[in-house]
């Protein structure tokens, strides 16, 4: 039996979670320590994604008493795709230079996984953060346990 995935790097999961736990919380800060806690995910690796997601302003990142990081922007406006592409690079199906494939000159496999990834990345670009974290029934807080309150905290 043949697998039906392509997979995401951890660094992108990683990503997607930081934002979706920031995203339920509004506009009250996290930690990274609170964010690595909840999902079980080294600090350290947690803390590379966040500077990559704060060096291109889509997470917010204060340091000191009252610091953390927020979302840089509305989740309306973090558009899954950016932060896909930001954090994969824009080969993340198939690298055909490292190292060089002896036979892309004639290769016609190159197209075909050219024209999957453009797909795949139509569908992320489809969709926000906030279509992604909408959560009506509250089951995405309570999961994660966020409070209504932190929700609301600063909204």
């Amino acid at each position: 039996m043949i697998a039906n995935k392509v997979q995401l790097t951890k660094h992108t999961d990683y990503g997607l979670r930081v934002l979706f736990y920031l995203a339920l919380r509004s506009n009250s800060r996290a930690s990274t320590e609170e964010i690595a806690t909840v999902f079980r995910i080294p600090r350290s690796h947690l803390s590379k994604v966040v500077a990559k997601l704060a060096g291109n302003g889509i997470v917010q990142s204060a340091r000191g008493k009252g610091g953390g990081i927020r979302l840089g922007k509305a989740p309306e406006n973090i558009c899954v795709g950016d932060v896909v592409r930001l954090l994969e690079g824009e080969e993340f199906i198939v690298n055909c230079h490292r190292p060089l494939c002896p036979i892309l000159p004639a290769c016609r496999l190159r197209q075909v996984m050219l024209e999957a990834q453009q797909a795949c990345f139509a569908v992320f670009d489809s969709y926000s953060l906030l279509d992604l974290t909408s959560d009506r029934g509250g089951e995405l807080r309570t999961l994660l346990n966020v409070s209504a309150a932190e929700s609301e905290a600063g909204a």
